[in-house]
């Protein structure tokens, strides 16, 4: 099946021992980036969750090797709202941070935030958030 939508790719881990609690969250640009920097105790203890962009859970574990691995990608239901959830928590957690140092003069914000309007669809907040190096 060829992948038709970029939000396939994109990974969202939630580090939160409930999955519709949201904890500290970090997007990454794909599977890869997400297993490379995920460490082998926290998919072991189970601390957290990951979902593609496009709401399907991903199952992760440990291979022979140590390294984590999806084992297997599972449709979800509700899949785009938990992740929405998310990602709007961490955007308004991100709003009042910039409003903070924008009260300092250590940044600019633009007329949006100044409104104090985040984006509304997973795309968008995923840009306004920004991915994990």
């Amino acid at each position: 099946m060829e992948q038709q939508d970029w939000l396939e790719d994109v990974v969202i881990v939630n580090e939160s021992p409930d999955e519709r609690v949201v904890g500290d969250v970090s997007l990454f640009r794909n599977a890869g980036d997400a297993c490379r920097r995920l460490e082998q105790w926290w998919v072991e203890d189970q601390e957290g969750f990951a979902f593609t962009a496009s709401g399907a859970r991903l199952i992760l574990a440990v291979d022979a090797s140590n390294n984590v691995v999806v084992e297997r990608r599972e449709a979800c239901a509700d899949g785009t709202d938990i992740i929405k959830g998310w990602l709007r928590s961490s955007a308004n957690a991100m709003l009042e941070a910039r409003r903070q140092r924008a009260r300092q003069g250590k940044i600019n914000l633009g007329e949006a935030e100044t409104r104090g309007v985040l984006p509304g669809t997973i795309e968008g907040l995923i840009a306004y958030l920004g991915f994990a190096r």
